[in-house]
């Protein structure tokens, strides 16, 4: 006979069988092309030393200019702040530029010439895709509560292809950065929206397991852009080879289904047991239970509007809710902030990236085994672990001399492997404290945290362009640092959620933890949706819920 439970209907199926790690791979590719088009501003937007076009002279090559062009330039031609032109002893500024090609044929910066008074226009294009995310993270929970998780994915893959797709041939820069602002939303859609499917798909002891997949997938996206990158120099040939093969994603939706869990709870009963016989048959197990025998009990499905109206209600959740979105906020300012300014540390940026991507795998194969230890309490050590690692930055770049510049670019990766566990394990604590009906919903409005930090990390990598000293240079770090390890202590309120199963209910998101306060419902706000079956213990449980209904 089948416990009541959710997860008890897929352990009866085969548990962790075929079918699902057949899933497991399939919903892993979106994920690993999504890390393929983010990751790619990195070099799309590299930072390409530059000087001042002289008028009227044919070899006007950055690394090898005439030597009587020194004259003309009032910096020396290799000094990437070079603005302006000496005619006769007069600066002007400078209306074109010689670009150093030694890291890139071309980039969006030398196209569109986002350097002097316009270097900020990087800072623009990298704030049009963090809202991008910003505005998926709200609506994204709601498309996968209302539409259902997989029509949301496959949009999400076609404006992975789309936007990119056009990009080249759009000649103003503001229609390049509505493009960025789409293809964010698809890159947050093809990596959250697996995430949310496979934890309804597998049971709690494979989840982690499931969180790893999708996060090594898009290590491998890292490791495979790096390897276009480092062959194609030309940014323009790049986003067309990154983004063609992305149409594979579109042949692989054909095999994966809607998640059961989400079926149910719209009452799309028929639909879900054809999934559950199909898991049966690639398990080879049986279904011994008719589509009748899975309901929803009378009187206890919860609306979506419905539950938003709890959660608010609710002290206990509503505390829960901002801890979690002010550490996505400081987790996403420090990984953006570090990744997408890999640049910026000196050196090779291919050697930089690989380094960066190099440490945040290390970090992924950490938290495989994040169910050996409390969750909490790794995911407060890493998230401090790499918030001091940032801090530390403040006195090698203001007191180290040039010749241990890669002490810290060592610990701005540890940083990122801190930073990079942090973020493995928030997504998992996030879909582990709230109940189904609203689990996606107010996933995506605690991510929404992780994309104002996002936002904001633009700007704040740009710090040491406005101050032009050594402690410029380090302010970046030492405030994403700061904001981190407050996160971190903050997080010490979270409950403990190793070794639970997700919540269905308020009730069972309030209580998952014993050290929660209690915090009764009152009858009106416990309409919540569980599946069950229709047992003879079942029949029990539900007289006994109306005996009680009826007496309060």
């Amino acid at each position: 006979m089948l416990n009541k439970e959710y997860d008890s209907i897929f352990q009866h199926l085969g548990g962790f069988g075929i079918y699902q790690k057949f899933q497991l791979l399939l919903l892993a590719l979106p994920t690993l092309f999504d890390a393929t088009t983010t990751m790619m501003l990195v070099f799309m937007l590299g930072d390409q030393p530059h000087r001042c076009r002289l008028p009227d002279v044919e070899d006007n090559v950055y690394s090898h200019p005439p030597i009587f062009h020194s004259d003309a330039l009032n910096i020396s031609a290799y000094n990437t702040s070079q603005c302006y032109l000496n005619i006769n002893g007069t600066n002007s500024p400078c209306n074109d530029w010689v670009y150093d090609t030694t890291y890139y044929q071309s980039t969006l910066i030398s196209k569109f010439n986002m350097v002097c008074q316009d270097k900020f226009m990087r800072s623009h294009i990298l704030l049009s895709h963090f809202f991008g995310t910003f505005f998926n993270a709200i609506f994204c929970g709601l498309l996968c509560d209302v539409w259902g998780r997989k029509p949301t994915l496959i949009l999400g893959i076609f404006l992975l292809i789309i936007p990119n797709v056009i990009r080249p041939w759009i000649p103003h820069l503001f229609l390049v950065a509505i493009c960025e602002f789409l293809n964010a939303t698809g890159s947050n859609l093809s990596y959250v929206v697996p995430f949310t499917m496979l934890t309804e798909l597998v049971d709690p002891a494979h989840r982690v397991l499931a969180s790893f997949t999708i996060y090594m997938a898009y290590c491998i996206g890292c490791y495979v852009l790096l390897v276009y990158a480092y062959f194609i120099r030309d940014w323009e040939t790049l986003i067309q080879v990154v983004s063609v093969p992305i149409t594979i994603c579109l042949f692989v939706m054909l095999f994966v289904p809607e998640s059961p869990r989400w079926l149910l709870l719209k009452g799309r009963t028929k639909e879900a047991m054809t999934i559950f016989k199909r898991t049966a048959k690639f398990n080879k197990t049986k279904v011994d239970f008719n589509p009748e025998d899975i309901t929803v009990k009378e009187g206890k499905r919860l609306s979506f509007t419905t539950g938003f109206k709890i959660m608010f209600k609710s002290k206990p959740m509503m505390g829960r809710f901002f801890i979690l979105m002010i550490n996505w906020f400081a987790i996403s300012l420090i990984y953006y902030g570090i990744s997408m300014n890999t640049g910026d540390l000196g050196g090779n940026v291919y050697a930089n990236y690989a380094v960066s991507t190099t440490a945040e795998t290390v970090a992924v194969l950490l938290c495989f085994y994040a169910d050996k230890l409390p969750r909490k309490k790794i995911y407060c050590t890493a998230i401090i672990l790499g918030s001091t690692a940032c801090l530390s930055t403040m006195f090698t770049s203001m007191y180290a001399s040039g010749a241990l510049h890669w002490v810290t670019i060592g610990l701005a990766m540890i940083g990122k492997l801190g930073v990079t566990t942090a973020f493995f394990l928030i997504y998992l604590i996030t879909s582990e404290c709230f109940p189904t009906v609203i689990r996606a919903s107010m996933f995506g409005l605690c991510s929404s945290g992780a994309r104002i930090g996002s936002m904001c990390s633009s700007y704040i990598g740009k710090l040491g362009v406005l101050i032009d000293t050594k402690f410029g240079t380090a302010l970046p770090l030492i405030i994403v640092g700061s904001v981190g390890t407050l996160a971190g202590i903050l997080s010490l309120l979270l409950p403990e959620t190793r070794n639970t199963e997700l919540p269905e209910t308020f009730e069972e998101a309030l209580h998952i933890e014993s050290n929660i306060e209690d915090q009764s419902l009152d009858s009106s706000e416990s309409n919540i949706a569980m599946v069950s079956v229709k047992d003879e213990q079942c029949r029990k449980i539900n007289m006994s819920s109306e005996k009680q209904n009826q007496i309060s």
